[in-house]
This record gives structure tokens, C-alpha cells and sequence, in this order.
């Protein structure tokens, strides 16, 4: 994800030092291999190494959205910054499927807490044809019985 280090071509790149662009790069980078570590825990199932990893994305989070908000105020928006946001726009894809992630594995251990307290209206999600959840009630009337 990371760029190489050009001299400014606007105005509004010479506004930002060499090592500031260069620090917005590796925080995109750190962001990026910070989401596939918390995707990796999640599908291990270790909770404590996800949980060790939100207060550095929360710090790296912080800083894109101060550089972010100073690139949004110039105009035009300087290359570098152009050239980092499609690592980011996969950032976020990453983020989204992680939470997609840990909402299933949460959904699963709910399901498996009503069964064992014994409650009979278990639900199960399924994919539909498109591709989508969808709740299927015939499902949940057999695993009930």
C-alpha cells in the first residue's frame, strides 16, 4: 500500500514535510496488517489478542482522521493522499468483514446459549440464492423438534 516518497507537485503538497507524508503511509499500512491480525483472531477465536489489538487501531485511526480532515481543507487534494486511498477503501472493506465476522460468531454462541437454557425457538441463519442471510422458518420448526 505504501508510495514512494516524490518532491511535491502543488502547492498543497509542499505544505506537508517528507516525514509526515511518510508517517500517513505507514499508518495506512499499520492499519491495513492491524484489520487482517484482528481478522485472524477472530477466526481463532482469541478474544484476548483481539481485544490487545483495538487501542493501536483506535491510535491509528486517530491520526489518518487529523491528516484526513488537513487534506480535506486544500484544495486540490494532494497526490500522495490521492495514492492512499484505495489502501484505505480496502481498510474499511477489511473492518466491515471483521465486524461481519465477530457479529456470526456472537449470533452462534447466543444460538447455542438458548439451546442449552432450553429454549425452543432456536433461529439459524442460511444463505438464500443471492447470496444473503435469510431466516428460514421451516429451519428453525425442525431443529426445534
Amino acid at each position: 500500500m505504501s508510495t514512494t516518497n516524490n518532491p511535491p507537485t502543488s502547492t498543497s503538497e509542499a505544505l506537508w514535510s517528507s516525514a509526515s507524508i511518510a508517517a500517513a503511509q505507514e499508518d495506512a499500512d499499520r492499519l491495513s496488517t492491524l484489520l487482517q491480525s484482528e481478522f485472524d483472531a477472530l477466526k481463532s477465536r482469541d478474544l484476548t489478542a483481539f481485544d490487545a489489538l483495538q487501542l493501536e487501531r483506535g491510535e491509528v485511526l486517530t491520526r489518518l482522521a487529523q491528516v484526513a480532515d488537513l487534506v480535506s481543507a486544500q484544495a486540490p487534494v494532494p497526490d500522495w493522499w490521492q495514492a492512499l486511498l484505495p489502501g484505505l477503501a480496502q481498510c474499511k472493506q477489511d473492518h466491515l468483514r471483521n465486524i461481519q465476522l465477530l457479529q456470526r460468531q456472537m449470533q452462534a454462541v447466543k444460538g447455542a446459549l438458548q439451546a442449552l437454557q432450553g429454549e425452543t425457538a432456536v433461529s439459524v441463519d442460511l444463505y438464500d440464492r443471492l447470496g444473503q442471510v435469510s431466516r428460514r422458518q421451516g429451519v428453525v420448526a425442525y431443529l426445534a423438534a
